[in-house]
């Protein structure tokens, strides 16, 4: 009995013993300094990213795959659960191929929401959408398209009704009031002429300048290595290809100086807000660019990890290769030579598109001006913000990269109205998305086909 007794107590002591061991590396691992969590993570070889030729078109998926036998302006985002359930029930391998990346990268949801409308509500909302019988009907039953990104945790929820919803209109059209406002600001503007010069600060090793564009240290840092690149073109709206291409080159020539000084920054990143909707302090152009220590900032190295888990789960493919094939099938990419323009299937709000290449150069330039002209002159939107980040510096070209130059580019929309575009729901839960992702589609893709003749 004693024995027992001891032997019951051994045992309880060695449970202990391990549940306490599992706590302290749970924590530990949690405490790790970045750079041990990175090369752990380095250990995870993946595929190089690469832009490739289309195999098969989206006509063709459309076709043998999504079983689609009307024309392929019809696409519809509510329609995508139909065509993945098409595409499964495929004995067609390059079909399953796809569906297995699908479901690899994305989650798919179709739900339904109802509503209980009292008659006198009713009449109100007969009076919301000038007694369309067929919205009418779609508000009591809506259906909302669910799509999750695995490994970079974004959303979209997707309901039409969403762009239905009353809206209240500026007097001022918002054409009439970015003019103004561009004009307004060239007044003593900071940036304009030669005033930069006595009105900007300079980075520690000084100024850099090009015809097109200069940079200017940020007075206001958020990181160490922290500055702006200035066009010398007041009007951030009506850049030409070779000013946006200029201003692109300057900020590599800087990621590069800032390199040779201090090589424990490695970590590119961009962004450009247009406008004050949009948060900019400045209405001439600028683009902020920094290089990050070791790591990319958050919502960047959210992805770059969960790229790095996506090769770990799928035996070293590349997530961002994946993700464009994906979208290729699906019909949702447009190419200007060796980049892809991606209206993608978790934007931030409505109005978001991606480009993804495998080096910032001029077929990029030229994406990002065919989509700026497209939105400022047919689609009458005039703010956006810009976010870009490139490969880490401390990576050879000579092969290849596993991350992509990627470029996620949002029109804030409409500047003059008083609602702010984004809310609670935005900020802290998922995307809600009212535009159809294949309407913007078509008319990026009528916009830019038009330009291209």
């Amino acid at each position: 009995m004693q024995s027992r007794r001891l032997e019951l107590m051994c045992l309880l002591f060695t449970i202990i013993f391990c549940i306490i061991i599992s706590i302290y590396q749970y924590y530990f691992v949690l405490n790790l300094p970045s750079q041990s969590i990175l090369f752990t993570s380095a250990k995870l070889k993946s595929d190089k990213f690469r832009i490739l030729p289309n195999e098969h078109s989206s006509i063709w998926f459309q076709k043998n795959c999504f079983q689609i036998k009307q024309r392929s302006d019809n696409l519809a985002i509510a329609n995508i659960p139909k065509y993945l359930n098409n595409a499964r029930s495929s004995t067609n391998q390059i079909c399953k191929d796809f569906v297995q990346k699908f479901d690899a990268v994305f989650r798919l949801e179709e739900i339904h929401g109802s509503l209980k409308i009292s008659p006198v509500y009713l009449q109100k909302i007969n009076r919301y959408f000038n007694k369309d019988a067929k919205l009418v009907e779609q508000i009591k039953n809506q259906r909302i398209i669910k799509i999750y990104n695995r490994h970079t945790h974004e959303e979209m929820l997707y309901n039409y009704m969403r762009s239905r919803r009353p809206q209240t209109k500026s007097e001022q059209s918002a054409e009439t009031y970015t003019l103004q406002l561009m004009e307004e600001s060239k007044t003593n503007c900071d940036f304009c002429g030669k005033n930069y010069l006595n009105s900007t600060a300079e980075d520690a090793f000084g100024r850099l300048e090009h015809s097109l564009s200069y940079t200017a240290a940020n007075t206001f840092k958020y990181d160490r290595w922290h500055t702006l690149i200035v066009s010398r073109n007041h009007d951030t709206l009506h850049l030409t290809e070779d000013e946006i291409g200029d201003m692109f080159k300057l900020a590599q020539e800087w990621f590069q100086k800032v390199y040779s000084i201090e090589s424990m920054y490695t970590c590119p990143e961009m962004i450009w807000d247009a406008m004050p909707k949009s948060g900019a302090s400045q209405v001439h152009t600028h683009l902020q660019v920094s290089l990050g220590y070791d790591i990319y900032y958050g919502n960047i190295e959210r992805i770059r990890q969960g790229a790095r888990l996506y090769a770990q789960m799928n035996n070293g493919k590349n997530y961002f290769n994946d993700y464009v094939y994906v979208h290729q099938a699906l019909g949702l990419t447009i190419p200007i030579g060796n980049v892809r323009i991606i209206i993608h299937l978790t934007p931030i709000k409505d109005l978001e598109v991606m480009i993804l290449g495998e080096r910032l150069e001029k077929d990029f330039y030229k994406a990002l001006n065919l989509i700026f002209r497209v939105f400022v002159d047919d689609l009458n939107e005039f703010s956006f913000s810009l976010g870009m980040h490139l490969p880490p510096m401390n990576e050879s070209n000579a092969n290849g990269h596993e991350m992509p130059v990627n470029c996620r580019l949002l029109f804030r929309n409409p500047v003059t109205n008083l609602r702010a575009d984004m809310n609670g729901l935005d900020l802290y839960t998922s995307s809600v998305i009212g535009k159809d992702r294949y309407v913007l589609y078509r008319q990026l893709k009528e916009g830019i086909t038009k330009r291209k003749k």
